[in-house]
């Protein structure tokens, strides 16, 4: 016989193995408690039978059996009660319940009953656990971990415990289960239970179902007579619900057009006959939000004031002279004409020559709103016309959300990288574009999504492009082209010590220190570690060395940096490109030197031609295009046709061919440009005569000796100069466009012009 703190429980029968919350909170058993807690941590439980007995007599009051627990945890709460964690450990008998000094105390002893294994304990253990997964599946109370832990435990009273323990049955049922000391007498007793809980845990579900089933349809006629009821109320006193009355309100408020006011009104009495959450409503409804949320009528007030947009254009971009012209040319035009009608620009020109930013400055220039519509990758015609209103989720094009976003009829849109839209099975947006901007037809423009004209005549649009061959015909023949061509290297000079250093002194909080670049630092930065038409990567670069300068002079205090020729590596690491090295004034047989025309700016291409044994066969190396291999084609042909006018030994062709390579094979190379200079390789190796190195040549070349004008003489020339050309031969036909070379360019280089090859011929050859 032994003694331990004793607590009676109500509405809880506990079983051995189980772990269980315990809240405790008449004053006699949290006096038992806290001694128990102080002695063996451990306490008999038992269930008292009568639940609504505060002080229940005992030990009459409470059922003999009872359980063995140990006591886990304890956590105090607010009402002063306790909430104990429990492990129960056995079965106990309660011989005698005392009360010493307000603390319960039970005599008891240990049950203790042992279980040899037999067949038909074991086919007991089976019977229960399937019958309670089959009871877990109907009530789906029961947790998948519960069933993987039954099935792990090997003696049939465990099992049959944690099943009595985890029923949901009446507490004097699981008494009996407790209170039954064989083990396959429990294990019968819960067989019989576990089949009554499943047939009424059935007979439940069908009725649930019937329920369910009858409701659900009363639910649907419920449901539908009570909308049918309410449309007809709503529409006999008002006409709609709350919803659309702030629409109408909305419509009535806004200076709309009488057309768009006739539609919205049309589409307000459609929608006020619509079910409130139907898919159509839900399109009609959006449908009236972004039309009324368009700007109708709405226009920015203009400054036209010459001077301070010529101060904001200067400000913000240097050079760029035809672009500024062009903009104070309409602005002159506007202020005497305001009736005239939106203009449509295309800056085009090579990436990071600021075609973008000066689009936001043009905006900044006359005062309008400005949005950027990124056409990059656009290939579906509906992103441009808008999405026709047949679906959830259709919407307008982006030119008339351009203009919802603007807030203006009158805003500027950048419409940018207008070359890289693309076709395919959803139609052409390019084609699309042509309503867009054509001044005579965007009066009237009709977005799919709107289906009513939308006036676009007043909008400024501005088109940016790489690649003006990418732009369909009618489409570039719409726009006022205006070429942005590559900056020279005093140009990115002045860009840089004026704009850029600027910037990016500013931008990593240097603006407290003294930093001072020479001019041949930024040169070589220019030159050795940028090689583009713009200045994008040079603004890098400078942003990557001001972020080194930064760290240095956190490290070192110095208040004051120089950055020259000698320490710029220190900052930037080694040159990433090598520059172009001055040709020397020795001639050589079969080397000429081209001009190209790349997307970073121009540089010179050697052509180089070498005599092998053959048979008057031409054979050419270096990733070559086709419209540059029918250049040497025809040049080799032209001069072939000119044999004694040249002085070429007509039986040289029968023993040798003729070899020309064109270095940087990697670097793929197409166009006429080339002409001039590959008809001079081929002669020079014909003839054996050397071609002066100081020269350069760029033009096209025809089958009878014609020399046709070529683009990019700007960038070909300053090219030529960076590689130290001294003489340059042009064109005839491009004498136009050596005015737009700069000044200190031209004084170094001297230009001759020739109208057919002879003239190259006697200027680049050594007689």
């Amino acid at each position: 016989m032994s003694r331990l703190p004793f607590l009676p429980t109500r509405e809880m029968v506990l079983f051995p193995g189980a772990a269980s919350p315990l809240y405790v909170g008449r004053e006699r058993s949290l006096l038992t408690m806290n001694f128990a807690m102080k002695s063996k941590n451990k306490i008999i439980l038992s269930l008292q039978k009568n639940p609504l007995d505060e002080n229940p007599i005992l030990p009459e009051g409470v059922h003999k059996i009872g359980v063995l627990a140990n006591i886990i945890q304890t956590i105090p709460l607010p009402n002063k009660s306790l909430k104990i964690l429990i492990e129960v450990d056995k079965r106990v008998l309660i011989e005698n319940v005392v009360e010493e000094d307000g603390i319960l105390l039970a005599d008891y002893s240990v049950i203790s009953s042992t279980e040899e294994p037999s067949s038909e304990l074991t086919a007991l253990k089976r019977k229960v656990i399937s019958l309670y997964e089959e009871y877990s599946s109907l009530t789906n109370q029961i947790s998948a971990e519960l069933m993987v832990q039954l099935k792990g435990f090997r003696k049939a009273g465990k099992v049959f415990d944690s099943v009595a323990y985890n029923l949901e049955i009446e507490d004097s049922i699981k008494t009996e289960i407790l209170e039954a000391l064989d083990v396959s007498a429990r294990g019968y007793k819960l067989l019989e239970i576990l089949n009554n809980e499943i047939e009424i845990a059935s007979i439940e579900q069908k009725v649930d179902q019937k329920v369910k089933d009858k409701i659900n349809e009363s639910q649907k006629s419920y449901f539908i007579r009570e909308k049918i009821n309410t449309l007809r109320e709503e529409l006999g006193k008002n006409g709609g619900d709350e919803d659309t009355d702030d629409l109408a309100e909305k419509i009535n408020a806004t200076n709309l057009p009488v057309e768009a006011k006739q539609k919205l009104e049309t589409e307000l009495k459609k929608l006020s006959k619509m079910a409130p959450y139907s898919a159509e409503a839900t399109v009609s409804r959006a449908y009236i939000e972004n039309v009324l949320e368009l700007p109708w009528n709405v226009l920015t007030a203009e400054t036209l004031d010459l001077k301070i947009a010529h101060d904001v254009l200067e400000k913000d971009h240097y050079g760029l002279k035809d672009v500024k012209e062009r903009i104070l040319d309409y602005l002159a035009v506007k202020k005497l004409n305001p009736d005239m009608k939106g203009t449509i620009l295309c800056l085009s020109g090579p990436p990071g020559v600021g075609k973008t930013s000066l689009a936001k400055s043009i905006a900044d220039s006359l005062g309008r709103n400005f949005v950027r519509v990124s056409l990059g990758g656009v290939r579906d015609e509906a992103e441009i016309r808008g999405h026709r209103r047949t679906y959830i989720g259709s919407m307008p094009g982006r030119i008339i959300k351009a203009i919802k976003n603007a807030g203006s009829t009158n805003p500027v849109i950048l419409l940018d990288e207008i070359d890289k839209m693309s076709s395919d099975f959803k139609g052409d947006p390019s084609s699309a574009m042509l309503e867009v901007l054509d001044p005579e037809q965007n009066k009237h423009f009709e977005d799919h999504y709107l289906d009513m004209p939308f006036d676009l005549s007043k909008v400024f649009f501005i088109a940016t492009a790489n690649d003006l061959r990418n732009i369909p015909g009618p489409l570039r023949d719409r726009m006022e082209i205006i070429n942005l061509s590559s900056y020279t290297e005093f140009e990115k000079l002045h860009i840089a010590n004026n704009y850029l250093i600027k910037q990016a002194q500013i931008e990593n909080g240097l603006t407290n220190y003294k930093i001072s670049f020479t001019d041949k630092a930024v040169l070589k930065i220019i030159d050795e570690y940028t090689r583009e038409a713009g200045v994008r990567n040079l603004k890098r670069e400078i942003s990557s060395l001001f972020r080194k300068v930064a760290r240095k002079v956190l490290d070192s205090d110095s208040k004051s940096i120089s950055i020259t020729v000698k320490n710029l590596e220190s900052y930037l690491g080694h040159p990433k490109f090598r520059p172009e090295k001055a040709k020397k004034a020795i001639s050589k047989v079969g080397v000429v030197n081209g001009l190209a025309w790349t997307s970073v700016g121009g540089m010179t291409l050697e052509v180089q031609g070498v005599k092998i044994p053959g048979k008057g066969n031409l054979s050419l190396t270096g990733t070559l295009g086709n419209v540059m291999k029918e250049s040497a084609m025809v040049a080799f042909t032209y001069l072939k046709a000119n044999l004694e006018k040249y002085g070429i030994d007509p039986t040289i062709l029968e023993k040798k061919d003729i070899h020309l390579h064109f270095p940087e094979g990697a670097t793929p190379k197409d166009g006429p440009s080339a002409g001039t200079a590959i008809t001079t390789t081929i002669l020079s190796v014909l003839t054996d005569r050397k071609v002066k190195q100081t020269f350069a040549m760029t033009g096209e070349i025809t089958i009878t000796g014609e020399v046709l004008p070529v683009g990019g003489i700007k960038e070909k020339v300053i090219g030529a100069h960076r590689a130290g050309i001294k003489n340059i031969i042009l064109p005839d036909e491009n004498k136009v466009d050596v005015e737009e070379i700069p000044a200190e360019v031209t004084k170094d280089i001297k230009i001759y012009f020739a109208s057919n090859y002879e003239d190259v011929e006697k200027l680049a050859l050594e007689k």
